[in-house]
């Protein structure tokens, strides 16, 4: 089977679906500047063309040609109402591409996501992804809006006022010689004094994301063990780290505005002062003029470098969040899923041929060491061991959230890694401990499982699970009961009987229970086990439990302990010869 290769990123692809807008745009703002630009040159024309010097008793005075200065007032309007209307359009057409580029961001970085394996979200953690779909996108959405225009028309600003300004005096324009080295100097030093900056900024985000989403998920736990202060103070920790990284990106890039004004004053200055010496009078309207359209030349010049610090800096905060992003994109999944494949889970067969695990590749110790065991198709199987023995680990390699590092797994005959993790994950279902119920009815809950399940199916679904009862009579509005967040208008023992029957309306041929009946009475679990064995005898069940009770009529049980197989077979052949779950047993019925 062929390696997976990290996919390539570049942002600009996402544009793609909008490049439309973002031509137009793009277009759009270079006419604009190009109009612009134009209007002093054509006030200069006024001043040059449109002023007749009539000599007379030693005194220049001027008369003006009406005709012409009308002229070229109304084109001087009608270029500035155009700059005006296309302005409009532009900010138009950059807003859809720039929130395009957005959507397509956090659309595509959503679908990356729910590929990764789960060595992928542990290498990544929940906080920082969800920082990396909602505030690093949003960065880059927004540079890209408020960049767009002023990234196009600045250089062509810059270029189009120096050359009308070397035009006009070629000696004055020597200034620029000077301050713009300078200034570009300046800028590439806060630029790279900012960027590091900018990638603490958002890893500080990812602390104040993840110590929030603690403490709310910890709420009960917070306020049950009076640990409010505590909670407030950690937050405080890092909500002062944040601050402390942002004062200082924020207080240099304001720094690059004093730089900026520094440099206008002090090319303006020196403008005056050699224009001074080049004898420009002020009795000479036209020469007046002339130095009145220059300045306004360096000073569209001085915006333009205005603009391009800015955008800069706007550069080097969407650079740290590109990068990000980048790496989210860029990570190669473990598990490569052959997603052509046509085969599906025929039956509930399971061989682990040999197989060890280890979370970590360069672990000196397996967390599975060299399991070897076979479960045919419908058996009802337990899973027993001590907390950190290996159970849950061992269930997650089945369902392929992780593969194997030695050995091989077959479902129905076949290498798991033939199956597309579709057609795989299709074939069995799971339900976990610490059950998960989403926002919305009870209705949408359980058709997550089954988008297509019929009432009758749900019906028989939650009395197989034993909650048919607890819908009906005990939630208000049955099936269209709202679930709060989490499953938390609930029980404990009721959110899991409802995730059992949403695992059962997959109908897989392997259904996973992992210590899914923590929760249930003696009386609730033996009923449902009996529902599963009577009412879904061709169905594999496997059961990872602690307690005897729930696995003392299991087909077959296996027994881990520090990731080893200690035993294996029916459980009146452990209680005969195997010493570990001799000894839980014996625990278990002491403590009865």
């Amino acid at each position: 089977m062929s390696e997976e290769k990290p996919s390539k990123y570049h942002v600009l692809s996402f544009l793609k679906p909008y490049r439309g807008p973002a031509i137009a745009a793009s277009l759009l703002i270079v006419l604009e500047c190009a109009l612009e630009i134009t209007v002093p040159f054509l006030s200069n024309l006024v001043f040059k063309n449109g002023l007749k010097a009539v000599p007379g008793n030693g005194t220049i005075t001027y008369d003006m040609d009406k005709d012409y200065v009308l002229l070229v007032a109304l084109l001087m309007l009608a270029f500035a109402g155009l700059a005006m209307l296309i302005g409009v359009f532009t900010a138009k057409f950059t807003a859809k591409a720039g929130r395009g580029l957005g959507y397509e961001l956090r659309r595509k970085e959503y679908e990356k996501i729910l590929d990764f394996s789960f060595a992928n979200l542990d290498e990544f953690r929940i906080n920082s992804l969800v920082t990396r779909m909602t505030n690093d996108v949003q960065i880059i959405s927004d540079t890209f809006c408020q960049a767009l225009r002023p990234l196009l028309r600045a250089p062509i600003q810059l270029l189009l006022s120096l050359g009308f300004a070397i035009y006009m005096s070629r000696q004055l324009s020597l200034v620029f010689a000077v301050v713009l080295p300078l200034l570009a100097a300046l800028l590439v030093f806060l630029i790279l004094l900012t960027r590091p900056l900018f990638v603490k900024l958002q890893d500080a985000l990812d602390k104040i994301n993840r110590t929030t989403e603690e403490s709310l998920i910890a709420m009960k736990l917070v306020r049950a063990n009076a640990k409010k202060d505590y909670e407030i103070e950690k937050f405080q920790a890092v909500n002062a780290e944040t601050k402390h990284i942002g004062d200082k990106a924020l207080g240099i890039n304001a720094l690059n505005m004093a730089v900026i004004q520094s440099m206008t004053y002090l090319c303006i200055l020196g403008i005056l002062f050699f224009g001074g010496r080049l004898g420009l009078k002020r009795s000479d309207a036209v020469m007046t003029a002339n130095m009145a359209t220059y300045l306004d030349y360096v000073q569209q010049m001085l915006n333009s470098l205005v603009m391009l610090s800015n955008v800069f800096m706007m550069f080097t905060r969407a650079s740290a969040s590109n990068e990000r992003l980048k790496e989210v994109f860029e990570a190669k999944s473990e598990i490569v899923d052959p997603k052509e494949s046509p085969l599906t889970v025929s039956d509930g067969r399971i061989l682990f041929d040999h197989v060890s695990f280890r979370y970590a590749k360069t672990a000196q110790e397996a967390t599975l060491s060299d399991l070897s065991f076979e479960i045919s198709s419908g058996s009802f199987v337990g899973i027993l061991g001590e907390t950190g023995s290996g159970k849950s680990t061992l269930v997650s390699l089945i369902d392929r959230f992780y593969d194997a590092s030695e050995g091989k797994i077959l479902i129905a005959g076949k290498p798991i890694q033939d199956y597309s993790l579709h057609n795989l994950r299709e074939g069995i279902s799971i339900a976990f401990q610490s059950p998960r119920l989403f926002t919305g009815t009870v209705r949408d809950n359980l058709r997550w499982g089954n988008p297509d399940a019929t009432e009758a199916e749900m019906d028989e679904a939650l009395k197989i699970a034993g909650c048919y009862d607890v819908v009906m009579k005990q939630l208000p509005q049955g099936y269209e009961t709202p679930m709060g967040q989490t499953g938390s208008n609930v029980s404990g023992g009721q959110r899991q009987r409802l995730c059992i029957a949403r695992a059962l309306l997959k109908k897989p041929k392997i259904l996973i229970l992992d210590d899914s009946f923590s929760a249930l009475d003696r009386i609730t679990e033996g009923e449902v086990k009996k529902n599963l064995r009577t009412k879904l005898p061709g169905m594999t069940v496997l059961v990872i439990s602690q307690k005897i009770s729930t696995i003392n009529d299991a087909d077959l049980v296996l027994v881990l302990k520090d990731g080893k197989m200690e035993g294996k077979g029916t459980p009146a052949e452990l209680l005969a010869h195997d010493p570990i779950y001799q000894h839980i047993a014996s625990i278990q019925k002491e403590g009865r």
